[in-house]
């Protein structure tokens, strides 16, 4: 027989069951509360850790101040490597007047880009060259697999000296060299490049065109100099390799891009032979089939006093050879 409470009894647990659930929250809260405020200085000790140790960071790399004599330095420096830099190849500068009815030989001579030397600026750097990078690095036949072609011309300058009779870069403006805040050294002016191919067609008589393009291009450099050598550079203007031959991985955009620059026809006298090859791997530049041609873009000043005379039938014959070779690639369509 099972013994009932009596409601006093009944009455004393139920009060002893609402004090003890009270107390198990009340203790929950305050260990909450505990480890809430230790987690709370364990983080607030951790940022103050990182705050001191990015203080100490950035008092070890800021730049030293430069005295007078090391900010011209640094300026001579820099003056020095760009002007080695982007200046190289035929002289865009070169005066086409003066080649003006001159023989075809002569001037074929006075145009062609000097061999490449060794690269200017090893001794003014602080940094490897990429393998690929350069006049030295393998040419684009190589990397295009083109067995034979890479054979034949194994480098950049090999290729190009097969594709191009002339082409060369010259500060025009500049190099503008100046000290930023950080010791950096800010770097502006204007580089024109010069190309020539052997892709006119326009003769008059015994006269024969050869018709170079001109390009200027914007030059926005900063400098950073580690140890008395340029250790990084870093271009926010114009970085075609044409602009920098040492230093960059070579192209085939050259002729794309110089073909929205300046032409100037020369009448050379005599056919110009430039004993160039072309893998049709690289636009070329095209040249004027006639004094209309390219849209006017062309300067025939120099062809004003040479009579016009009957067209002959050679430039059909040089057109279907070039169809037949390079297809829609050929300029002269």
């Amino acid at each position: 027989m099972r013994r009932k409470l009596n409601k006093p009894v009944k009455i004393l647990i139920a009060i002893l069951a609402v004090i003890a659930l009270v107390g198990g929250i009340i203790g929950w809260s305050l260990w909450r509360q505990h480890v809430t405020a230790e987690k709370q200085a364990q983080e607030q000790t951790k940022q103050s850790q990182q705050r001191e140790k990015k203080t100490r960071k950035q008092k070890n790399t800021k730049p030293t101040a430069l005295t007078d004599e090391q900010k011209q330095q640094h300026i001579d420096l820099a003056t020095q490597f760009e002007l080695k830099a982007r200046t190289w190849g035929t002289d865009p500068g070169i005066d086409i007047n003066g080649l003006s009815k001159q023989d075809a030989q002569t001037v074929v001579d006075s145009l062609r880009t000097p061999d490449f030397g060794a690269n200017p600026l090893t001794d003014l750097i602080g940094f490897d060259l990429d393998a690929n990078e350069g006049s030295d690095a393998p040419s684009v036949l190589c990397e295009q697999n083109l067995e034979n072609g890479c054979s034949q011309y194994p480098t950049m300058k090999d290729w190009w000296r097969a594709e191009a009779l002339a082409s060369g870069s010259k500060w025009m403006d500049g190099p503008h060299v100046t000290i930023n805040d950080n010791s950096t050294m800010h770097v502006t002016g204007t580089v024109r490049t010069i190309l020539v191919q052997d892709t006119d067609t326009f003769n008059n008589g015994t006269y024969y065109a050869i018709t170079p393009a001109w390009r200027d291009y914007q030059i926005d450099d900063t400098l950073t100099v580690e140890n008395g050598k340029i250790s990084r550079i870093l271009s926010s203007g114009s970085n075609d390799w044409w602009l920098n031959p040492w230093l960059e991985h070579w192209n085939t955009r050259m002729a794309d891009s110089l073909a929205n620059g300046e032409r100037k026809s020369i009448p050379v006298n005599g056919k110009p032979t430039m004993n160039l090859s072309h893998y049709g791997v690289a636009p070329m530049l095209k040249g004027p089939a006639t004094q209309g041609d390219l849209d006017g873009k062309v300067d025939w000043s120099l062809w004003s006093d040479i009579p016009m005379q009957a067209p002959n039938s050679e430039l059909d014959a040089l057109t279907q050879e070039c169809i037949a070779k390079y297809g829609d690639q050929c300029p002269y369509v």
